[in-house]
């Protein structure tokens, strides 16, 4: 990718070293020129990789164009170079794009960022997975029903109900040990649905 003058300049990073945090403003985009960078997020203390960038690679721009604090921490995978490109610059040039092009960029910014977020919060503590096994059951209990009665069709309906009452049992027993893993999923991200799926 090509960039010409507008405030940008190389900066060098060594192996290990932090271009920027999450929660910070995004005040520059950045393309990997030379060597690797890594996007990642602390997830109950752990860091999570989110992406390896290598050259020719553009990273850092969401929080531009939307005007959002960095959702992940970058860092240098190895010795690397990269092409800082200053907000204003970024702004500058989209503030020539056609309008429509503009609110469709910004509206799959806001894709990528419901992504980011459904990923992140997905199952983590033994009672998150129990609590997905069994909303997933009940997804493929709701397709069962909506099929022709068959004794494949019962005999598959049984076996969810064996595993449904397996997995309360399992939940009630991770009551009795302790799980240093937090349980991030919500009550309304495991609805039971009816067999019409609502």
């Amino acid at each position: 990718m090509h960039v010409e003058g507008g405030g940008s300049k190389k900066r060098f990073l060594k192996q290990g070293e932090v271009l920027f945090r999450e929660g910070d403003p995004g005040t520059a985009a950045y393309i990997v020129d030379s060597g690797r960078v890594g996007i990642f997020k602390i997830v109950e203390g752990e860091h999570v990789e989110l992406a390896a960038l290598n050259g020719g690679e553009l990273f850092g721009e969401m929080a531009i164009v939307d005007g959002s604090k960095r959702m992940a921490n970058a860092h240098a995978l190895e010795d690397s170079v990269i092409i800082e490109i200053p907000a204003a610059t970024v702004e500058g040039r989209l503030a020539k794009v056609d309008p429509f092009l503009r609110a469709l960029m910004k509206i799959l910014v806001n894709n990528l960022r419901s992504v980011h977020r459904s990923y992140m919060t997905r199952a983590r503590s033994a009672k998150d997975y129990l609590a997905a096994i069994q909303y997933h059951a009940q997804g493929f209990r709701v397709f069962l029903i909506r099929q022709e009665e068959t004794p494949t069709i019962k005999a598959a309906l049984d076996r969810l109900d064996k595993i449904d009452a397996l997995a309360d049992q399992l939940r009630a027993d991770a009551d009795k040990f302790s799980d240093s893993r937090g349980s991030v999923l919500r009550d309304a991200d495991l609805t039971r649905r009816n067999p019409d799926g609502v």
